[in-house]
């Protein structure tokens, strides 16, 4: 398929559906997004008493992007170190 070629799509966020025109191996993406957001949403509504759909989008939004970039970043310094320690340990006490 041509990676070029564009689609019009619509999703909704926060009830309200939105158009947009894409490019075809960005659909997927898009459409996971907006589910994400929306459960986000959903959770939010659940758990604080947020009612005003901005302020549940907006809250949302910074849930969603604060998970993707811990996705993204690199572990902290020291983490693997540590980790491969502990795996160490474990198979030194798997061998002993």
């Amino acid at each position: 398929m041509n990676t070029t070629e564009e689609r019009s799509i619509r999703i909704e966020l926060a009830g309200r559906a939105y158009p947009l025109t894409i490019h075809v191996d960005e659909e997927e993406n898009i459409r996971a997004a907006a589910r994400e957001i929306n459960e986000s949403m959903g959770r939010l509504k659940a758990s604080y008493p947020l009612t005003d759909k901005q302020d549940l989008l907006a809250m949302a939004a910074l849930e969603v992007t604060t998970r993707a970039l811990n996705l993204a970043r690199p572990p902290a310094a020291g983490i693997e170190e540590q980790v491969l320690k502990e795996l160490d340990g474990l198979l030194k006490d798997l061998d002993g």
